[in-house]
């Protein structure tokens, strides 16, 4: 009888390992399993009609209602040519920048798949689009731009299923009839005449080349935004050309970028002040990922946080006033709702068309005494009370330093309460320098001004000589109105597609900065601002607190204030850092001047039909000191080296997601950050201000 004894190598672990011929029966399976899901899926997906872009729906914008419609973001141009139109160099450009392999390469690239696949991965979401031309123009003529695993599939099978039915031209024409140039260009030909203003047939290698350069990421590469930006990507896309012997090395050295350009055209759906909030939607669009591309073709809906009635009222508080101002001052005006920073109210400027630059979002100006109202959170946050008294007198020597008030006005010993509500320099200068100035710079930061802001960390701070936005006041002055909650500003509430398909819902993004007692007794502090100090003019009939400020020479002035339901900035400051004096009758602008009564005349019309609420009481935070005055006499020295001020510097400009340019409306030289990342370059920290930089 055969016995059947165990074989080596069968005993221990070793016996779960398969054999040689039940592994490569396993794989040979699985490779028919995936060769029948191949051809399965192959069958199924058909090539659909192209969509038509002549047929997209532009983007509309509503109001926080969802009925009332702002207006629409999304332009329509586009013109088909043939190929033999496009110069070569032209298309060469293209291929240079987008795809440089077009012509050898099969319709789709497995290391392109498998590049996007791990950076997927990486990202947990599917962020990474087609690799070659043939694919761009499937995903952009065919489907739709959502990020799907269907919609990759079936990419991939129409790119296949493209590629063995059409010619390699054929291909490369409706590709460049179709893809999106930025300027609300879509296709080679309307390209031409948005940037160059000439027929695609006109064009030079330089020009093709700009155009090719835009393709990647057509807003931020437009060279009347990122001019810098632009300028690095046509390198690319030339130096691309001569690997690819497309271009000779000789033409490369002698190519210059284009200065023909055509000035940037605005649509007249942005024209008036609704055009600043349009454009502030579409920036904000683009942080959260959905592109000009999808606006331009998505028939998106959006909804925003403006509340009608107080963009109405906002509108009707500072177009009658600035029409009889000179043509050179700039007034900005925006509401944040406290705790949420929905932003309410907006008005950026004019008319959007003539001056796109938006006073609210893109405009600095030195804040003056409304930074005081930051120096007192960090005091009361280190446990000085208001009722603690410093010494009010005129001028004031602290170390090698002069402070003077404004108008020179004499106060003697007076407590916070009274310091805040007269806005006296010479007490704030000491008791910032008493808190420590790292204390009250961080203060500012928690309670909403920008942590990429530099300031100046110096006395002339203390009085306001540092340059921010309307909007970042705004949110400084809510964070207080919400018992010390900090909200990050926005303006974007929700995003659905022509389906109703929501693609974006917003939610606050907060944070603690102060204690609810800090803020409280903030509050009441500026409460006397506008009862009894020098804001009396932003009295509306009901509880709000706010703070003036002036900078010296009168450069800016400012006005900012808040109710329990909203906080509020003004500012006004004027081109090339003249005075703001003979302005409307007005021989002198103070914060407590004009904007506070434009402050009051947009508040008491937002709010009139909001029910009235009560501050909080006092937090009674810290204890008077026993002695009758606290201060720095005239001997003592600063903790810190406070250089004497000098004069104010002119408005500038704090990065943001919209194009960089100055007050006067021209190109900034700032810096720009790449497209992969957000524009968070900081500004050159402003000149001290004069001693007096910071008035009522």
């Amino acid at each position: 009888m055969k016995i059947d004894y165990p074989r080596a190598g069968h005993t221990g672990a070793r016996r779960f390992v398969p054999s040689r011929r039940l592994f490569l029966g396993v794989v040979a399976t699985g490779f028919l399993l995936f060769v029948g899901l191949f051809m399965l899926l192959y069958a199924l997906v058909r090539v659909p009609s192209p969509s038509s872009l002549s047929l997209a729906q532009s983007g509309a914008v509503f109001y926080s209602d969802g009925k009332t419609q702002i207006g629409l973001v999304g332009a329509r141009n586009r013109e088909n040519v043939s190929l033999d139109r496009v110069p070569l160099f032209v298309r060469n450009a293209v291929l240079a920048a987008e795809d440089r392999s077009f012509y050898s390469e099969p319709a789709v690239s497995p290391v392109g798949i498998a590049r996007a696949a791990l950076v997927d991965l990486k990202h947990g979401d599917f962020v990474e689009g087609g690799s070659t031309i043939t694919q761009q123009y499937v995903k952009n003529a065919y489907l739709t731009q959502k990020r799907t695993l269907t919609r990759k599939v079936s990419e991939f099978f129409i790119s296949i299923k493209i590629g063995r039915n059409h010619s390699k031209n054929q291909i490369l024409e409706d590709y460049l009839n179709t893809i999106y140039f930025g300027r609300g260009a879509y296709g080679i030909q309307a390209a031409a005449k948005a940037y160059f203003g000439k027929d695609v047939s006109q064009l030079r290698p330089e020009e093709g080349a700009v155009l090719a350069a835009s393709i990647q990421a057509p807003t931020y590469l437009d060279p009347a935004k990122h001019p810098a930006a632009a300028q690095a990507r046509w390198k690319y896309v030339l130096d691309g050309m001569v690997k690819k012997r497309w271009l000779s090395p000789s033409d490369r050295a002698s190519a210059r970028y284009p200065v023909d350009l055509q000035p940037l055209a605005s649509s007249s759906n942005l024209g008036g002040p609704n055009g600043y909030l349009l454009s502030t939607v579409q920036a904000e669009l683009e942080t959260h990922g959905i592109s000009e591309n999808q606006l331009n073709r998505g028939g998106l809906r959006i909804t925003t946080t403006i509340d009608a009635a107080a963009q109405q009222a906002a509108v009707a508080a500072v177009s009658p006033k600035i029409a009889t101002f000179p043509a050179d001052v700039h007034v900005g005006l925006v509401a944040v709702e406290p705790g949420t920073g929905k932003m309410l109210a907006m008005y950026g400027g004019r008319d959007y068309i003539t001056q796109p630059f938006n006073d609210v979002t893109q405009a600095t100006a030195q804040m003056g005494s409304t930074f005081k109202a930051y120096v007192l959170a960090a005091a009361l946050d280190s446990g000085i009370s208001l009722h603690t008294r410093f010494n009010g007198h005129t001028p004031l020597k602290i170390g090698n330093d002069t402070i003077v008030n404004d108008q020179n006005e004499q106060f003697g010993s007076v407590d916070l309460l009274t310091a805040t509500a007269q806005s006296v320099n010479t007490v704030f200068v000491q008791l910032g320098i008493k808190v420590g100035l790292p204390k009250v710079i961080d203060a500012a930061h928690n309670a909403g001004l920008s942590k990429t802001q530099v300031l100046s960390n110096n006395a002339s701070m203390l009085l306001g000589s540092d340059a921010t936005r309307a909007l970042d006041q705004a949110s400084g002055y809510a964070t207080f109105a919400a018992d010390g909650k900090y909200a990050q500003p926005y303006i974007v509430q929700q995003v659905a597609d022509a389906s109703g398909h929501v693609l974006y819902d917003a939610s606050p993004q907060t944070r603690n900065a102060f204690s609810g007692k800090v803020s409280a007794d903030v509050t009441y502090a500026l409460q006397q601002v506008v009862r009894s100090g020098t804001g009396k003019s932003a009295a509306i009939g009901r509880p709000v607190a706010g703070k003036t400020g002036t900078t010296s020479g009168n450069v800016s002035a400012w006005f900012v204030g808040y109710a329990p339901q909203m906080s509020t900035a003004v500012v006004m400051f004027r081109d090339k850092n003249a005075p703001l004096v003979d302005v409307a009758g007005v021989q002198q602008v103070y914060g407590g001047t004009l904007p506070a009564q434009l402050w009051a005349s947009f508040m008491k019309a937002a709010l009139a039909h909001t029910k009235v609420v009560n501050f909080p009481a006092p937090g009674n935070v810290g204890a008077a000191p026993s002695a009758a005055a606290s201060s720095l006499s005239s001997s003592s020295s600063p903790s810190t080296n406070t250089p004497t001020p000098s004069e104010t510097p002119t408005p500038s400009q704090l990065p943001s997601s919209q194009p960089p340019v100055s007050p006067t409306g021209q190109p900034s030289t700032s810096a720009s950050a790449s497209p992969s990342t957000s524009a968070s370059g900081t500004s050159p920290p402003p000149t001290a201000a004069a001693g007096a930089a910071s008035g009522p």
